[in-house]
């Protein structure tokens, strides 16, 4: 009978088929069996340096799409402020032309126009679903691999390679669907070429859902990996190693674009720097270019891992897709082996996955690990503590654009300060928080919907009445300045750190609960449910921000001074509606956490024919599988 495991937190050991440390023979079970298990260990802990650089790359890799994905807000914004600006030209010098369409049939009045553009931001913001609905198809992932190849090579590269070669392919797509191929033309000679071409969010959204699920089912074959690839002693680092992998690559390709695409860092910085020749109004690299570069990164890092990393050699080869279960002579020879290592605490963390209970029974043991009142109170936790945070995720840096924060200071605040606390903050955080993941949660989240949410505000008035230096806030420009800097990087820094704690804090946390039955898939199940609570507020609060945003009357008098008057801008009212939502669920929601931390490790187990299990097994044996 398996016998589950102590309650000490840790992740269940995997079994022998999925079993992928570097140079590391199929006997090694064998080995420990017999007593030399410091050898072993010793040789795990040193292959567990390249093993982390592997996560880290397959990790950075991920990340790439997501940075790419976070940089077209800012460029839907620029298109419509672009259509803004030639409408309000139009209607000022009294030309008979109309500017031209964002969407077919659609008016251009300045109401319309902020309407429209976060009307498209919430459409934008579903490309990223995929995370949230790969636990439909992660168990196909676990079972179906061929073997001579690999289990997570399988997926890896031939997942990885397809993203990149999409990359390379729909670069130019990309950017002709947000109507941007004539832009630095058209800022170059001052024309309107720019905004000559209307913008299709819903293409370039397919383009980047399609990447998300492509991204999103490496992501289960990566998290399957890390689970097996580290050794026991070392499984609770693959959430860190997540997090500073994606972080690397997400920085890598938002910063990296956002500071390549800015006209003015461009001709200021980076042509100098580069000895190039001038061209102003001319960006360093466009958004085809970029995304086509970092397709063929993708490329190049895939096909290094696909020759260089070598998962345990499976002599009997073959491929193996199981929908029901598997029973053959290697499944004879793991339980035999099994029983005679009862004893043995590796064997207490092994896990039953799909590629051995089969597809059907895989979705069978999630539905019943839904049902446990443990995961149930974990789900609601992570559907609903992200929307009093929604605005601080999705919108805030969009309104700091609006308001006259450019794009080269928002790209500059993200390689010093985000993405250092992005690698530091987790690292930090696990030593303060040690062994108390729901702890570093809660206090990062009270934090985040109080102090977050006033600084956030603070910040977003010093832009809006600091921009370009033309208004002092108070105690003249000087300390004007002092004050929006401060607060910008207030605001930035003190984001960056609590989202850092409260991912870290979940991925932990999921770590230490999965059941050792379904443990891979268990944790992408986690994980699901904690990226829906993520993403469904993205495009609700989107939609509100375009519905109740009135744009001001603007005038220009005949001195010339363009006057505003009126207008309405939701951020703030819905700012103050959140923190309150905010402090109400830290007021309801602190018990459950606290009760959900408490839980012991048997209340989030399945516990689906234990007992039964080995005797179906023995009973199976001799009357072959799919797995050859």
């Amino acid at each position: 009978m398996r016998r589950r495991a102590p309650n000490t937190g840790s992740i269940m050991t995997p079994s022998s088929l999925t079993n992928t440390h570097l140079d590391i023979p199929r006997t090694t079970s064998s080995i420990i069996a017999s007593g030399s298990r410091a050898g072993v260990m010793a040789g795990e802990e040193h292959d567990d340096r390249l093993n982390y650089c592997l996560l880290l790359a397959l990790y950075t890799l991920q990340g790439i799409p997501m940075g790419l994905s976070a940089s077209i807000p800012f460029l839907i914004q620029q298109k419509v402020q672009m259509l803004a600006s030639a409408a309000s030209s139009s209607s000022s010098s009294g030309s008979a032309a109309a500017s031209p369409p964002l969407h077919a049939g659609e008016s251009h009045s300045l109401a319309a126009l902020t309407k429209m553009a976060y009307n498209s931001q919430a459409i934008f913001a579903l490309c990223s679903w995929p995370f949230s609905l790969k636990l439909l198809w992660a168990p196909i992932v676990d079972a179906c691999f061929s073997k001579r190849f690999g289990r997570r090579k399988s997926w890896l590269v031939p997942i990885q390679l397809i993203a990149g070669m999409l990359m390379v392919g729909g670069s130019d797509y990309v950017e002709r669907e947000l109507g941007l191929e004539n832009t630095a033309a058209s800022s170059s000679s001052g024309g309107g070429g720019g905004v000559a071409t209307e913008m299709h969010v819903q293409g370039v959204t397919a383009f980047f859902f399609t990447l998300y699920f492509l991204m999103a089912t490496q992501d289960i074959a990566v998290d399957g990996w890390a689970l097996t690839m580290l050794s026991k002693k070392n499984r609770g680092k693959g959430p860190i190693c997540n997090s500073i992998g994606q972080n690397i690559g997400y920085f890598l390709s938002y910063v990296g674009f956002l500071a390549l695409n800015d006209v003015d860092s461009s001709e200021n910085l980076w042509r100098p720097l580069l000895r190039l020749p001038s061209r102003p109004g001319v960006s360093l690299v466009s958004l085809g270019g970029f995304v086509k570069f970092m397709g063929t990164f993708m490329l190049v890092i895939t096909i290094l891992v696909g020759l260089l990393k070598k998962e345990v050699d499976m002599t009997e080869g073959g491929d193996c897709c199981t929908i029901g279960g598997s029973n053959n002579n290697g499944d004879m020879e793991r339980l035999i082996e099994k029983k005679q290592n009862q004893n043995d605490e590796d064997d207490e963390d092994h896990e039953l996955d799909a590629a051995e209970i089969g597809i059907m029974e895989t979705y069978r043991r999630l539905w019943t690990a839904v049902k446990l009142p443990a995961v149930q109170s974990l789900i609601m936790i992570l559907l609903t503590y992200r929307l009093p945070c929604a605005l601080s995720d999705n919108v805030k840096f969009l309104k700091a654009v609006e308001f006259g924060l450019s794009k080269q200071t928002t790209a500059l605040l993200s390689p010093t300060i985000i993405l250092p606390l992005g690698i530091l903050v987790p690292i930090i955080g696990t030593k303060i928080w040690r062994g108390y993941p729901m702890k570093q949660f809660m206090w990062a989240y009270k934090f985040r919907v109080t102090v977050v949410a006033l600084v956030d505000v603070l910040m977003l008035l010093a832009v809006r009445s600091f921009r370009g230096g033309a208004h002092a806030i108070f105690g003249g420009e000087a300390t004007s300045k002092a004050i929006f800097w401060g607060l910008l990087i207030a605001s930035t820094a003190f984001q960056a750190t609590v989202h850092s704690l409260q991912f870290n804090a979940q991925m932990t946390f999921f770590a230490h609960r999965v059941d050792p039955a379904i443990g891979g898939s268990y944790m992408t199940l986690l994980n699901t449910f904690a990226n829906l609570g993520g993403t469904w507020p993205a495009s609700f609060i989107m939609y509100l921000i375009g519905q109740y945003t009135v744009p001001p009357t603007c005038t220009t008098g005949e001195d010339g001074v363009e006057v505003c008057t009126g207008g309405r801008d939701a951020y703030f009212p819905l700012q103050l509606l959140l923190s309150g939502l905010g402090c109400l669920w830290v007021l309801i929601m602190s018990k459950r956490v606290q009760y959900v931390a408490d839980l012991p490790d048997d209340a989030w187990q399945t516990h689906i024919g234990e007992d039964k299990e080995e005797e179906r097994e023995l009973q199976s044996l001799g009357k072959g599988g799919k797995c050859k």
